[in-house]
């Protein structure tokens, strides 16, 4: 019996969700042995979920490196769930791993920074496996040469699986149903989703929004817009497959630099036989077969006039939506997950166990150069901010900072506020969020930043000014 570790961030969402599906289908069975450590918290329906399944789960151990360390070593497979997160770079960059066979499996396609790959994270596991081929765009993949690629990249397209809504058939109801199911935040979704939307010519046409955490935020822009009518904000839905049922279309159009992979909402979408519009980004590509089990529209204008099409001609949308169920059935199962992943531990076990060391010097990085090595060559403003002894180009690269866009001014998701979130007193986290929230207007949350970064900085006239400014 293989036993495997699986290491993540937290646990709860989207991730827990294709985690410990995984494990559910292949428990009984009695070939591996699977655990799960999380870095920060385990949310108590996942706590319960293990429990039932069968799995032991820890959770909070950051507080417990060497207990961590001692359990890699003890499995026979590592894997390292990935995504962007502070406390899992402090874990690879500051923690030297003990022996073991270990691979990273991204639940982010790595394209785009915040959520990026570096050279030195492909690098480090045994396999780096990717969750999309849309992964494969990813510069520091693109960099590799095809035979390291060969050598090191696999994929294993993640999904939770579809089972538990394979029996969902779309009911009878009034009107025309356009549902989004997912994240509710422009980190994710299209900066223009309310334009896009209320210009769609259909009288009858309700969009319902499912999801978090932003929500009332954007319907706020949508009575702004004047189109508050047309949308229906629900909030975090538990009850997904009832709500997929309601739907007419499956409406999700995506920031084209989102950092999604399998996006598991359009596939269950796709397994109830609900026909989507998404955007020709590269992730939904790689899940919609375009005027086959979907329709892939290239820009905001063709994404309107294809749900204005799937209107008028519903012998289409029955159509689209048989196939996508079909595909469904034959593309995203938890069978096939869990069959890809026990060809890589066969693969793998094989292997010799290697201690793992980021760096050579044993020196702690510090929450600023931790952000900054997650950022690999997105992060020079940031580096010369730190590092650089001129003044006008340490100004230079600290204007860049304060104008960054999309992800980069999210609060989660490898952002420089993510990383000052685990690291309240690094005084380049807190100089770094200040300069954003002075461009923001927020001047009293900027000042609270600023303050506490100009208590470190070598150069405190220059926050000291910036503090005066807001003033």
């Amino acid at each position: 019996m293989i036993t495997v570790l699986h290491i993540t961030p937290h646990l709860g969402g989207g991730v827990g969700r294709v985690l410990l599906n995984h494990l559910a289908y292949v428990h009984p069975q009695g070939v591996e042995r699977h655990s799960i450590a999380c870095l920060e918290h385990a949310n108590p329906l996942a706590v319960r979920r293990a429990s039932e399944i069968g799995i032991r789960l820890v959770d909070r151990m950051t507080d417990h490196i060497t207990v961590l360390l001692q359990m890699m070593e003890q499995s026979d497979v590592v894997v390292i769930h990935w995504w962007n997160h502070p406390l899992l770079y402090a874990l690879l960059v500051n923690e030297p791993l003990p022996p073991a066979r270990l691979l990273i499996w991204s639940h982010v396609a790595g394209v785009f920074p915040t959520q990026n790959f570096t050279d030195a994270l492909v690098a480090y596991p045994d396999l780096f496996v990717i969750a999309t081929p849309h992964s494969l765009e990813a510069p520091a993949i693109c960099r590799l040469t095809q035979e390291e690629r060969n050598v090191r990249i696999r994929l294993v397209f993640t999904c939770a699986g579809i089972e538990h809504v394979a029996g969902v058939k779309p009911q009878p109801h009034d009107g025309f149903r356009v549902g989004y199911v997912g994240t509710v935040d422009y980190c994710k979704m299209h900066p223009d989703f309310i334009k896009m939307s209320g210009g769609v010519k259909i009288p009858e046409a309700r969009f319902i929004v499912c999801g978090g955490p932003n929500e009332t935020a954007i319907r706020t822009d949508a009575v702004h817009a004047g189109v508050g009518d047309r949308f229906e904000f629900l909030g975090h839905v538990n009850d997904v497959a009832t709500m997929l049922a309601s739907f007419d279309v499956f409406g999700y159009p995506l920031a084209p630099d989102h950092y999604g992979t399998g996006e598991q909402a359009l596939i269950e979408a796709l397994a109830v036989g609900i026909p989507p519009v998404v955007l020709a980004n590269g992730a939904e590509q790689h899940i919609v077969q375009d005027g086959i089990t979907g329709i892939v529209a290239r820009d905001a204008e063709e994404y309107v006039d294809a749900l204005e099409r799937l209107y008028r001609e519903p012998e289409l949308r029955i159509k689209l939506g048989e196939n996508a169920r079909y595909a469904a059935r034959e593309r995203f199962t938890i069978e096939c997950l869990a069959n890809a992943w026990s060809e890589l531990y066969a693969e793998v076990i094989h292997l010799p166990r290697q201690s793992r060391k980021w760096k050579e010097d044993s020196y702690l990085s510090s929450g600023a150069e931790l952000f900054i090595t997650s950022l690999g060559e997105h992060g020079t403003d940031y580096l010369e901010s730190k590092y650089s002894h001129l003044e006008d180009i340490r100004t230079l690269a600290e204007e860049r900072i304060a104008h960054k866009e999309g992800l980069f001014r999210a609060r989660t998701r490898g952002t420089v506020f993510h990383y000052q979130a685990f690291f309240p007193d690094d005084h380049y986290l807190n100089l770094w969020c200040g300069l954003m929230l002075v461009v923001d207007g927020a001047h009293d949350e900027a000042q609270e930043y600023l303050i506490r970064a100009g208590r470190g900085i070598e150069n405190k006239q220059q926050v000291t000014y910036k503090i005066s400014f807001l003033r």
